[in-house]
């Protein structure tokens, strides 16, 4: 019988695998429906071991040739429960589910906890959003990441991590929230990629990251609340931002800022130069 055929009641361990491995991927602080990497608590390789849940069981494997330990921990569900949760999983998420489905990780700690999270948040221009309490930051200690925590409705909803030792992906969600992460106020948006780029331009703007290219529907909503939107994304994602603006505009003014340069990757002055040139 293939590993995939068998029933979700009966736990399998590779054979290769140690007895007490199910009980630490069972014990992993992992949010349902989400994939977890890191070092492999066996062989000890870097980010070769995963394990994917599904939200009703997980599923882990070591991707290095000399380990390759595997296995799955499954749970006993009636024919009704499994239909029920079928049927939960096809419904939108209601405001409510979406500010349930997240928990912050005990390995969330402060930001002052790590040196190499500071050196980062100086780095890219995010460090005076930090200091003025525009954003809420969290230094994970278990995966090694700035965590920038997404808030809907002054909710906690989400959390975007960007690793600091080169580790994959960059830039890791820890739930399934669609909200874009909002840093600072006002009545003019100015639209990025990713967390650090929101931050940077603090004080001149509102930043609101994507976490991504694509325009979402729940992206639409928060944007056209407000005045101005402003779409400032990478070079190499100018056809995107075209679209972005042509979508936008039906709801609210909005204009490109074509970047030559990343927003976090220019100087203070050069920057606040920038954006107040289009702002005025």
């Amino acid at each position: 019988m293939l590993l995939t055929e068998l029933p979700m009641s009966i736990t399998v361990v590779n054979m290769k695998s140690p007895t007490w491995l199910k009980s630490y991927v069972e014990g992993l602080d992992i949010v349902p429906n989400t994939k977890y990497r890191s070092d492999c608590p066996v062989c000890g390789k870097r980010n070769t071991f995963s394990v994917t849940d599904n939200g009703l069981q997980r599923l882990w494997y070591c991707y290095h040739a000399d380990c390759n330990v595997s296995g799955r921990t499954g749970v006993t569900l009636s024919k009704d429960t499994s239909k029920d949760i079928f049927t939960q999983r096809q419904q939108p998420l209601s405001i409510t589910n979406r500010f349930s489905e997240f928990e912050m990780p005990d390995t969330f700690v402060s930001v002052g906890r790590s040196l190499d999270a500071e050196l980062y948040l100086r780095r890219v221009g995010a460090y005076d959003a930090y200091l003025a309490g525009a954003v809420d930051l969290r230094y994970d200690v278990r995966m090694n990441r700035v965590v920038f925590l997404i808030r809907e409705e002054r909710k906690v909803v989400d959390g975007a991590g960007r690793s600091l030792d080169g580790r994959t992906p960059k830039w890791y969600r820890y739930a399934n929230s669609r909200h874009p992460f909002i840093c600072g106020d006002g009545d003019v948006a100015v639209v990025v990629e990713d967390c650090a780029s929101a931050c940077c331009i603090y004080g001149d703007a509102c930043g609101v990251a994507l976490l991504g290219t694509s325009l979402l529907p729940d992206h639409i909503d928060v944007l056209k609340k407000y005045r101005r939107v402003f779409i400032a994304l990478d070079k190499d994602a100018t056809d995107k931002a075209i679209g972005m603006v042509r979508n936008l505009h039906t709801h609210v003014p909005t204009r490109l800022m074509v970047l030559r340069t990343d927003l976090k990757n220019m100087e203070r002055t050069q920057r606040h130069e920038f954006i107040r040139s289009h702002l005025d």
